[in-house]
Formats: structure tokens, sequence, C-alpha cells
């Protein structure tokens, strides 16, 4: 017709790899979920071979393996023949991308199936599909929460040397890590600050992990790790630190969250929340994807920094500075007001 915008090509093709990304995502699940990336992991092998490892039919085992070459996360030596490319090595068993991966695949996929809901309400899908929410889902199933587990300590591991290295903590004497997982954060301040004492406080399913995680480091004597419900109580401390808890939940819950801190904080103590600093005034980046999946699991989300400064008013918490980390999450500090 005249007057109508003919489509680039490129631009077609480049949207159409965004609309099929999901049959990536599901090949890459396929291949870890039925332990190919180990199976590689032994050297290079025909399809055939790898099929009869793992358990699938050989023609469709290979059909698998041509997609995955063409994602380059095998390469073909020979034809028929499959080996691993770096890309492929890091979705091997010992990677936290494989507990990411078959989460994604196993749990946070189906939730996604939900995001118009999400959209429509400002609402978490997790209720509507599973009649729970996302943790109490996590906590039932056990091999999820490890997996869950795995990959939170893997992210804080992450920005841990960030935190220690830009934040003094001389005048601190007792930390609690509120929402403390499996005690990574924790263990990196209590390692680099040796005159402190530690509590470490989660759910009493996790909080095994965390004493386990704590004892193999020897820190044990520095370090306590309480189960509890951060929406009752928190352990009490001149200094508390959460990571990645407040983006979870909505403004209602993390009131509740951050009124029981203030109560448990020491009057000239302080609180750390290490979070991802929205910047809306930006152009988004890809994080933004990250507070997508927020909303999904649970209702939460990224905020900029005049939202956690009210969020710390009503809670009886006044924001005394944001400090960079040079990682994802920067430090929000605040004082009992």
């Amino acid at each position: 017709m005249p007057g109508t915008k003919r489509a680039d090509p490129a631009e077609t093709n480049a949207l159409e790899a965004l609309i099929d990304g999901y049959q990536r995502t599901q090949a890459l699940y396929v291949m870890v979920k039925l332990g190919i990336a180990d199976q590689l992991g032994h050297g290079a092998q025909r399809a055939d071979a790898v099929a009869s490892a793992v358990g699938a039919e050989p023609g469709a085992c290979y059909r698998l393996l041509r997609a995955l070459e063409a994602m380059d996360i095998v390469h073909e030596p020979s034809a028929g023949t499959f080996a691993l490319t770096a890309l492929g090595e890091q979705l091997r068993s010992q990677d936290a991308l494989r507990d990411a991966l078959l989460l994604t695949g196993d749990v946070f996929a189906r939730w996604w199936a939900g995001l118009e809901h999400c959209v429509r309400t400002g609402g978490s899908s997790v209720p509507v599909i599973e009649g729970m929410s996302s943790f109490e889902y996590l906590h039932a199933n056990s091999e999820q929460t490890r997996r869950f587990n795995r990959l939170m300590s893997a992210m804080v591991e992450g920005i841990a040397a960030g935190v220690v290295s830009v934040y003094d903590f001389s005048a601190v004497r007792r930390v609690v890590d509120i929402g403390g997982g499996r005690g990574t954060l924790m263990s990196a301040i209590l390692k680099a600050n040796p005159p402190l004492r530690g509590v470490v406080f989660d759910r009493p399913a996790t909080i095994e992990e965390a004493k386990q995680a704590i004892e193999g480091l020897g820190l044990a004597d520095r370090c306590e790790c309480v189960g509890g419900d951060f929406f009752a109580q928190v352990p009490n401390g001149d200094c508390l630190v959460m990571s990645a808890v407040l983006s979870d939940w909505n403004d209602e819950k993390c009131t509740a969250i951050l009124r029981n801190c203030r109560r448990a904080v020491a009057a000239d103590g302080r609180l750390l929340v290490l979070e991802r600093l929205l910047e809306p005034e930006k152009p988004a980046p890809q994080s933004a994807f990250m507070d997508l999946q927020m909303l999904v699991i649970g209702g939460g989300t990224g905020r900029s920094e005049p939202e956690y400064r009210s969020l710390f008013h009503a809670s009886g918490f006044e924001l005394a500075r944001v400090i960079p980390t040079g990682t994802a999450r920067s430090i929000f500090e605040a004082r009992p007001a």
C-alpha cells in the first residue's frame, strides 16, 4: 500500500529471536535436566552415546544437540560428535547457573506464564497458580529450596567483597544478617572484621545449611545461627543487615519487616539494606527484568532512593546515605529516627 513502511529484515529477525526466546531457554533446561552437560564434561561423544547415557531417544537427542550447537553451547568436532564449548562448560553440575536454569524450567517459567495477572493486578502470580506464596512453595520442596539457597549464595558472594571493601564495621559489635541464607555475607563480614560477632537469621529450613557453612569456615565461635520469621521479630543487634530481602515484598510487607528491625536495633545502631538502586531517569538496564521477576515471584519490586527513604521514614528510620559497592547492589544505610 502507498505510504506503508516496509519492514527491515534485520529488525524482523531480531524481533523473531526475541519471540522465540522461550525455545532456547527450554532447550538449555532439558540439556541440564537430562544431564547432557555433565555427560559431555567427560569429553566429546557421539550423539547416540550421549542419548544412551542420559536415557534419551537417539534421534531426538541429536536434534537437541544440533539446536544447542546453533546457540554455541556445544560444537561438532566431527559430524555427529559433540563437545561442550566454554559457554556449555558453565552448565555442568558444579555451577550456580545450573541451579538458575533448573529453577527456571521447574518453577519460574510456570510462574512467568501468569505475568498478565501480575501486570493487571500488581501482585504475584504464584498464589493463583500454586495456592500458596512462592516462599511457602519453595520451602515445601526441599530440592528447590537447596537450589534457591545455592543460587542466592552465589549472588551474595559476588557482592560480599564489595560490601566489606567500602563499609567500615569497626564501630560495630554485633551484626545480624536478616534473611542471611547460608551465611555467605556474614562469613565475609566476620573474616574481614575479627573483633565482630554475628547472627545469621533465616527460616528454620534454611538455617541448618547456614550452621554447616559457618562451622565449615571455623566461625561457629563468633556466629550464631537462628531460625525464625522476620514478619514476627528479628534478633537484637547494633548493626542489622538485609541483602536482597526488601525487593521481594510490597511496601506494606516491607514496612512490617522494617518496624521489627526498628524494635531490634540499638538506639545508636544502624540498618544496612543491600539492594539494587533504581534510577528511573536513566535508560532501563537489563536488570529491569529482575524487577519483573520480583513482581512475579512475590509482588516485590526494586526501588529508587526516594522510595527507600519513604519506606524507612514510615518504619522509624532515616536514610543516612547510599553507598555504591562496585557491584549490582548499593548499601542503603539507615539510622533510627
